[in-house]
């Protein structure tokens, strides 16, 4: 009995060290250790704010987690927003999500290592480390993570005054801006004859001087109608419509017709209008600086319209739909041709449809453009802004405040907010030239010498 006690004794025990063996085989410990993705989640700041009565309140604002995207820079170690989160957001408190491979997470805070979970609320006003602990206890893995915030405001402008611009104030009156390739060309009146002034844009704000007079134009400018489409730029002058490469050596591209005036560049086409009839051309049918002095083109007629309530050389806005980006929406905005009234008018169009759309004869709606000196309207992110000298009522100052528009240019508010203007524009009634350039920047230049840059950030709703 006792040796088959003792059998059976040795059988368990050998039967234990088997399956723990086996078990051992199961559970691989390894160095390898690595952050596999990073998240956040929403981070709910309260920001002040007024009730209609005016009274001081605060309200809440969520900054969705799931839009925001993490770069993961295993070689350096660092882990980071690609995008800024709002200016104002509250990264004090803020929940993470992490996968990884490897066995645990720590973290640390204040000199203090601490174990992490998903459900720690961090402090992420300056960057945290994190430290990935391998499944064999000896390897691991540092994480320098940090939440980039916006220092500026997403719904405001940073200006910078250009100082030692080198235009001539008070000899040329500024008259239109436009962006050719790398310059900044600006068009207008000096000593009775018309100049065009350029400077090399770049990051240091630098508007080195140049000038010209405008060659092979006979006639009077219309410079409001200035437009630049990739190689070249046009103007109508006595409605002939003219070209030129670098906006100083002129010539006649259409000596067989006289337009009305500028509608823009539309779909890739010059159009215009001429005589109540919009007419549009492929430019780059056009050689502009060739020796040819009247060309035919392939016009092509688009439209009839009311000449009373159309824009004169409006500006023209071009955005996808967010509802359908295969669908893009153009807007006209400028002032009427011939009409008396309070308003800019609005006419616009989408790209799948055929003609031409009056938004300010909608029915009931009062939230309009207004009627400003020199009405300056531009497109980014979605929404449209409007400012300008004072409105024809006289019941706006110059420069008093931006219009803006978030439904296509319909509906038009009164920016009271963040969006300004430098204190040295505000209520200068001279003539100015303004520019979105493609890198967002807003250049406004006056003809008293005095040069503005405001930067557009990505804006916020």
């Amino acid at each position: 009995m006792r040796k088959i006690l003792a059998a059976l004794v040795f059988l368990t025990v050998m039967f234990g060290v088997f399956t723990s063996c086996l078990e051992s085989e199961e559970v691989e410990l390894t160095s390898n250790v690595y952050l596999y993705s990073f998240s956040i989640n929403d981070i709910e700041t309260e920001v002040p704010s007024k009730t209609d009565s005016g009274e001081d309140t605060t309200i809440v604002k969520t900054v969705s987690g799931d839009s925001y995207i993490f770069a993961i820079d295993h070689l350096n170690g660092e882990v980071y927003n690609v995008d800024s989160l709002p200016k104002g957001t509250d990264v004090s408190r803020v929940l993470v999500n992490m996968e990884i491979v490897g066995s645990y997470v720590s973290y640390y805070q204040d000199g203090v290592a601490t174990y992490y979970s998903s459900s720690d609320s961090i402090d992420f006003t300056s960057p945290v480390l994190f430290t990935l602990h391998a499944t064999d206890e000896n390897s691991t893995k540092n994480y320098e993570i940090r939440l980039n915030v916006h220092q500026a405001d997403m719904d405001s402008l940073v200006w910078v005054k250009v100082e030692n611009n080198n235009f001539h104030g008070g000899s040329m009156t500024a008259e239109k801006m436009v962006q050719l390739r790398d310059e900044l060309l600006v068009f207008g009146e000096m000593d009775g004859s018309p100049t065009v002034m350029g400077g090399q844009l770049d990051e240091s704000f630098n508007f080195s001087k140049k000038e010209w007079p405008l060659s092979g134009i006979n006639g009077t400018v219309d410079y409001s109608s200035i437009v630049v489409h990739e190689h070249a730029v046009y103007l109508l002058a006595d409605g002939k419509l003219y070209s030129s490469i670098k906006g100083v050596d002129w010539i006649a591209e259409s000596h067989d017709r006289t337009f009305t005036n500028m509608v823009g560049i539309i779909d890739g086409k010059i159009c215009l209008n001429e005589a109540g009839v919009l007419v549009a051309c492929d430019p780059d049918e056009w050689l502009p600086g060739s020796s040819i002095v009247s060309l035919t083109h392939n016009w092509e007629e688009l439209q009839t319209i009311d000449e009373t309530l159309f824009p004169v050389n409006p500006w023209v806005l071009e955005e996808p739909l967010p509802t359908n980006p295969a669908i893009k929406r153009t807007t006209l905005v400028g002032v009427p041709y011939d009409y008396v009234g309070e308003s800019a008018t609005v006419w616009a169009k989408l790209s799948n449809e055929s003609e031409w759309t009056n938004y300010g004869l909608i029915a009931g709606n009062s939230q309009i453009c207004p009627l400003l000196e020199r009405l300056t309207v531009f497109s980014f992110a979605g929404k449209y802004y409007a400012f300008g000298g004072a409105d024809k009522n006289g019941d706006l100052e110059p420069f008093e405040a931006f219009f803006t528009s978030n439904d296509g240019g319909i509906t038009w508010w009164k920016q009271t907010e963040k969006i300004g203007f430098p204190k040295e524009l505000k209520g200068y009634n001279g003539a100015f030239a303004c520019v979105l350039d493609t890198d967002n920047r807003i250049w406004l230049l006056c003809s008293d010498g005095s040069m503005f840059c405001g930067h557009m950030d990505r804006l916020s709703d």
